[in-house]
């Protein structure tokens, strides 16, 4: 069921739109409904999934108790699997006017809100858009009838994300390896890769697979780009003394604050900023770095 929307939309590129359509408008296992079924006068990709992006829930009164929590969540996943081919204005009016009618049910708000951060936010998420589960966010976050740990928790989300939008302007404080205190902006640079990492098995392997990457390395030895690797640890001796064998041409710090601070969803994260530490791309994997700097990876 996880793929089946997408498994439609591929049949539908294929030119197969007919019976596509009609196992669309089937209701799949597990589900709470059938989908709709966009008209032939939509005859593009993007038109079909605006229709069905616009109409999904049109059979579903979300003001009423959410009884199946398993298959809301299932539906919604679906439902945010067409975003990816969908228009911006449209995506976004849509879930809008869904957060609005979620809004009269306090209890089906709060259960919106935790399918919205597994499907849009959280590690579980295929898709990940700060537009859109924003709107989801600032319903939670200023819902008067929620308790307050739960506006607490979405209004922490917001303050982290629009604390590194893309577009903006970064700069924070973190330790070196001799105990200095120091600042990003300390190191003028053409570009910036900020590598984010705990303490987790993940984290020491993505930071062992960009030590060894060729094309980064290349881009750091002719100074094209400084990259600056970041720990969420407290400093310590012991930090200090692990980070000394971390790769010799990156800078090396640690903030356990920073957390609190970044939109930091997974570990190991990446963002990229340009010569003035504007954000160019964020909340990126390691192997989405490596694909970037490597266009034959």
């Amino acid at each position: 069921m996880k793929h089946i929307a997408l498994i439609i939309i591929v049949l539908m590129v294929a030119g197969l739109r007919l019976s596509a359509q009609e196992q669309l408008a089937e209701q799949q296992p597990g589900t709470l409904f059938a989908y709709p079924m966009a008209p032939d006068t939509c005859s593009t990709l993007e038109a079909r999934c605006n229709y069905i992006i616009t109409h999904f829930w049109d059979n579903y009164d979300i003001s009423k108790p959410i009884t199946d929590q398993a298959a809301f969540e299932r539906t919604f996943r679906d439902f945010v699997d067409f975003f990816r081919y969908g228009h911006r204005n449209v995506v976004l009016s849509t879930v809008r006017d869904f957060v609005n009618k979620a809004q009269s049910n306090t209890s089906n708000l709060q259960k919106v809100g935790e399918v919205a951060e597994r499907a849009l936010y959280g590690t579980e998420a295929e898709y990940w858009s700060d537009e859109v589960y924003v709107a989801f966010a600032k319903a939670l976050a200023s819902s008067k009838k929620l308790p307050k740990d739960v506006r607490d928790h979405y209004g922490n989300q917001l303050a982290r994300i629009n604390a590194v939008q893309v577009g903006s302007a970064l700069d924070f404080e973190f330790f070196d390896a001799t105990g200095a205190k120091r600042r990003l902006s300390d190191y003028p640079a053409k570009s910036y890769v900020l590598l984010f990492i705990d303490d987790s098995a993940d984290s020491s392997i993505g930071r062992l697979r960009l030590s060894a990457d060729v094309a980064l390395n290349a881009l750091l030895d002719a100074g094209n780009a400084v990259l600056v690797c970041l720990s969420m640890n407290k400093y310590s001796a012991d930090w200090a003394s692990a980070a000394a064998g971390y790769a010799n041409n990156w800078i090396v710090g640690c903030n356990a604050n920073l957390p609190n601070q970044l939109d930091l969803r997974v570990f190991p994260c990446c963002y990229v900023l340009d010569e003035q530490r504007t954000i160019v791309n964020k909340s990126l994997s390691v192997d989405g770095l490596m694909s970037a700097v490597n266009p034959n990876y």
